[in-house]
């Protein structure tokens, strides 16, 4: 029975199939230093095997171990077979080891709970199809093939002035390298508001991963572009009337007779006034 959670499940027999296979060969393919692994790369057994996949943060850089993802056995009715958590880079690296060779179905899905305040957490699960392959002579060697594409999780974090805040910059890239770029802001004067001039350097890195797939990861050396406007608010006028009555003994009042000041806090006289008829 599939264990609950899981999103993707082919349930099967865990037994791999054996071509010719002389007894338990353990399994391992090691990334080069300094790079990704290299899937399909053959190797002697007893070296690791990695299967290494990636996460994008929007709303702000990742932290590493922010987030969980948990590797599924397909072959063994969707068991848990290891956790791991992104670096600060967005990798996410399940080392593996295989005895036979065969095919191996997982499946890869983020698990995080619960989400950290404000972040919208990856839905998407991905299947894995591990091949490994008997090459003779103690060797084996293995793929990773992804039916569903290259598993790339992308959480949001929502701004918190509301759902208006984010900005967002889709790039394509079709080649290896590093880009730099600038973001600033392009609003022009008014509407009482005060932009943010700050300029933000941005460096994306692209990375071939060693089998036809290109990678990418985002650096912001001066830390995430945050642009603050304030809002100058600027008062409509209002006018009131000050009113008084003037009362006369013994004689008629005439209009504009009599004056009379207004004064301020400080004893300024401010505005004067004569009676007059009423309105």
């Amino acid at each position: 029975m599939q264990k609950p959670g899981n999103p993707c499940h082919a349930p099967r027999s865990f037994a791999p199939q054996k071509i010719n296979a002389p007894g338990p060969r353990p399994i391992r393919i090691a990334p080069r230093p300094g790079k990704m692994p290299l899937y399909g790369a053959i190797a002697l057994r007893d070296l690791p095997f990695t299967l290494t996949l990636w996460k994008n943060a929007v709303g702000a850089p990742l932290e590493d171990g922010e987030f969980e993802f948990t590797l599924y056995d397909e072959d063994n009715a969707g068991a848990v077979v290891d956790t791991a958590r992104n670096d600060a880079n967005g990798h996410i690296v399940f080392p593996l080891e295989f005895t036979q060779d065969g095919e191996y179905h997982f499946a890869v899905a983020e698990t995080t709970s619960p989400a950290p305040e404000g972040w919208v957490i990856d839905g998407a699960a991905y299947p894995v199809v591990v091949t490994v392959v008997d090459e003779g002579d103690g060797v084996l060697s293995a793929t990773a093939a992804y039916p569903n594409g290259l598993p790339g999780f992308v959480n949001t974090l929502e701004p918190e002035n509301g759902p208006c805040g984010l900005i967002q910059f889709p790039v394509t890239f079709d080649a290896p390298g590093v880009y730099e770029y600038t973001l600033r802001e392009t609003t022009g004067p008014g509407g009482n508001w005060t932009t943010d001039d700050t300029e933000y350097p941005v460096i994306v890195t692209v990375d071939d991963d060693g089998s036809g797939n290109l990678v990418a990861s985002i650096e912001y050396p001066e830390g995430f572009p945050e642009f603050v406007n304030r809002y100058e608010l600027v008062f409509v006028p209002v006018q009131v009337i000050l009113s008084a009555t003037k009362v006369t003994i013994g004689a008629a009042i005439g209009c504009d007779m009599f004056e009379f000041g207004l004064f301020d806090e400080e004893g300024e006289l401010i505005a004067t006034a004569t009676n007059g008829p009423s309105a």
